[in-house]
């Protein structure tokens, strides 16, 4: 893992355009209508929940799963329905994904949805044109140099660009961990940071946590932050 935070995760540009080439079929979207029918809809609606707090369709959908990999999507499905996952196969489940795909409006290929999780994790969910810019709201991670701007107040000083991300209980199994090094010219301050993190002080950190973007910069309102190695690069 020498490569630095910032280019840690991106697939290939052909990858990232996989998602638009076709990745399932039609008869496998319209299996996935039924398992949708039958296992989703009545937590996420007949619409798949365009206008509740999970929407598994629309802007809504874009908004937190764009930049996530097939696979990230995959598992969270793995654990649904919440109250009896067990009562769905893995066959049904990718059936289910494909539906979500075609209701998102990615296009129909000649091949069934793969099972194979390593093909899966290089096909990113993105728009036709590339990744929509992050707005504020959406849950990033930063790496930087943590730094006290006066008490109780911390920033990442030479932070990256900030990255979409999962929280951390909700990262898939096979997401790659972020290198020991962050190379960036960015000041992000950290809000909320707790517990009181100055035993860290200028160790390279990784925060995760919601972004919020100002005319005066960046922000992140912390969820988790985690010392990558104790020292700053120089």
């Amino acid at each position: 893992m020498l490569a630095p935070l910032a280019r840690a995760e991106h697939p290939r540009a052909q990858d990232r355009a996989a998602i638009w080439s076709g990745v399932y079929t039609a008869g496998q979207a319209e299996r996935g209508k039924a398992v949708y029918a039958s296992h989703c809809s009545r937590c996420h609606g007949d619409d798949l929940g365009r206008n509740r707090s999970y929407p598994l369709a629309g802007e809504g959908f874009m908004e937190h799963w764009e930049a996530s990999t097939l696979e990230r999507l995959f598992n969270q499905i793995r654990q649904m329905p919440p109250d009896a996952p067990a009562a769905v196969n893995d066959a049904d489940r990718r059936d289910a994904m494909a539906y979500l795909l075609q209701q998102n409006g990615f296009p129909e290929g000649r091949t069934d949805l793969t099972s194979d999780e390593a093909i899966l994790e290089t096909i990113q969910i993105v728009g036709r044109n590339g990744p929509a810019p992050i707005k504020t709201g959406t849950v990033v991670r930063v790496a930087g140099c943590l730094a006290q701007r006066r008490e109780r107040e911390w920033e990442l000083r030479g932070a990256t660009e900030p990255e979409r991300t999962a929280l951390p209980a909700a990262q898939g199994a096979g997401r790659p961990r972020p290198s020991t090094t962050a190379e960036g010219n960015r000041t992000v301050t950290l809000m909320n940071a707790f517990p009181n993190p100055a035993a860290h002080l200028g160790h390279t950190m990784l925060a995760v946590g919601f972004l919020v973007r100002t005319p005066d910069g960046d922000s992140l309102n912390v969820v988790s932050l985690e010392m990558l190695a104790p020292s700053c690069a120089p």
